[in-house]
């Protein structure tokens, strides 16, 4: 008995190290690539491009003073809302009030001059009905009566010119708007080839001016929308294109675009920066790739494709760039086509892959 248990044992440990092992002879499977991808679709979408533009109000003047003396009084300062018509500052009348009475007499002896000259008209009339006066005379007093006549147009002319100008010592508001700057101070001596006593503008629509560059210029149409976004100001403002010149600056090759937003609130302000947005055209039935899905290589770019539950690498021709990095695809792909848009760089060309739907964006 005392034998039979060590050879027992022996042949246990033999058989055990004889075994295979567990797994021996089995090769590792290899694992597949997960990846998202997305069919591609024809689809339309707009061209746009983004100008950086300031702000200006949608009407500004400066105020001159068409009367020359020394300023009196100025009613209105920087940041004040003033009306059509308003009076903003007054200027001595100076001479203009010694030229309103000089005006005034000589109306009145205008006036005295042509009565005399009717009377003496009339009196030639009477005789020469009664043989008493020649026809020359009765001539002579009736032009001597015209000559009157034109002498009191002339100087009732006289005196609603001084009137005018001694409305010029008022000087007001041309538009509905604010004082931008005040520039004038009481004492000052101002007249019609001074200095703006004033500078006015109307927020309740603001303008910009965006330089477009050569390539879009065949495609701006005067009314077309666009979209002004401004840093510090939620959402973004609707506009149009209001006018521009036929005519691009040799230096840079720009058009300069006028823009115009309606303000009604006022939350654009004139000098703010913004970046205006304007639709330069529109891709038809393109099929449009996503950034995220192309790569370069030798100068080409290339995307990977999901043929047969393997992945393919493809060769794209591309057209035109939209805003948001989608380019247009011209070649290489087709309608259809199972676009990897994520997780490219796991996978080789012809490598078996595992596909989860899931978009560009």
């Amino acid at each position: 008995m005392s034998m039979t248990r060590p050879v027992l044992f022996l042949i246990g440990v033999v058989a055990m190290a004889c075994a295979p092992k567990e797994g021996a002879g089995v090769a590792p499977q290899k694992r597949v690539p997960q990846v998202v991808v997305e069919t591609l679709v024809r689809t339309d979408a707009d061209l746009s491009r983004a100008y950086l533009v300031t702000l200006v109000p949608g009407e500004q003047a400066g105020v001159v003073s068409r009367a020359s003396g020394y300023v009196l009084a100025w009613d209105v300062d920087r940041g004040d809302a003033v009306r059509k018509g308003q009076r903003l500052a007054v200027i001595e009348a100076g001479d203009l009030t010694d030229q309103q009475n000089q005006a005034a007499a000589r109306l009145a002896a205008a006036q005295a001059a042509l009565a005399q000259a009717r009377q003496n008209a009339a009196r030639a009339k009477r005789l020469i009905a009664e043989n008493y006066v020649a026809q020359a005379e009765v001539d002579t007093a009736t032009t001597a009566e015209r000559l009157a006549e034109a002498d009191v147009a002339a100087a009732r002319a006289a005196v609603q010119a001084t009137l005018t100008h001694l409305g010029y010592t008022e000087v007001v508001a041309p538009f509905d708007g604010f004082v931008l700057q005040r520039a004038v101070e009481v004492g000052t001596l101002v007249g019609p080839g001074g200095p703006a006593l004033f500078t006015l503008g109307s927020i309740s629509r603001v303008r910009a001016v965006a330089a477009v560059p050569q390539p879009d210029v065949p495609r701006l149409a005067v009314g077309a929308p666009v979209t002004l976004t401004v840093e510090g100001l939620p959402g973004s403002f609707v506009g149009t294109v209001a006018r521009f010149a036929p005519v691009l600056a040799t230096a840079t090759r720009t058009m300069d675009v006028e823009l115009a937003f309606e303000n009604p609130d006022q939350a654009l302000k004139p000098g703010m920066f913004g970046r205006a947005t304007l639709v330069v055209d529109r891709v038809q039935g393109a099929l449009l790739v996503p950034p995220r899905a192309m790569t370069r290589r030798d100068g080409r770019a290339q995307a990977f494709v999901v043929r047969d539950g393997k992945a393919v690498r493809v060769d794209l021709e591309l057209g035109r760039t939209l805003p948001d990095g989608r380019a247009e695809a011209l070649g290489g792909v087709s309608e259809g086509d199972v676009l990897i848009v994520a997780g490219r760089e796991l996978v080789n060309d012809g490598l078996p892959v595992t596909t989860t739907p899931g978009s560009a964006d």
